[in-house]
């Protein structure tokens, strides 16, 4: 549950629809992607994979314009809190590993 609930609040970092959840829309609008991505990363995805499905999550809303650098920081992210690199909220430097 610890892991679903870091990718949550990672997700709504990410927030791919600029609706500042907890502000401006619920605070749990991204929370149901996680569970699936806690998945994928325990399957063994990359970075790389993560950062596809990410893009793929955005594609399919509505009017979204793409941003590969913001989604490649938050699939970094996502890699290094599950796998204990990185503690939730802290700053992740894909280029850096």
């Amino acid at each position: 549950m610890a892991n679903v609930e870091a990718v949550q609040a990672i997700l709504r970092r990410w927030d791919p629809m600029d609706l500042a959840p907890g502000e401006f829309a619920p605070a749990d609008e991204y929370d149901s992607y996680a569970p699936h991505i806690v998945s994928l990363v325990a399957q063994g995805y990359s970075v790389e994979q993560i950062l596809d499905h990410l893009q793929r999550l955005r594609s399919g809303m509505v009017c979204m314009r793409e941003n590969p650098k913001h989604d490649i920081e938050i699939a970094g992210e996502i890699i290094a809190t599950l796998r204990g690199n990185l503690a939730p909220g802290m700053d992740f430097n894909p280029l850096a590993s």
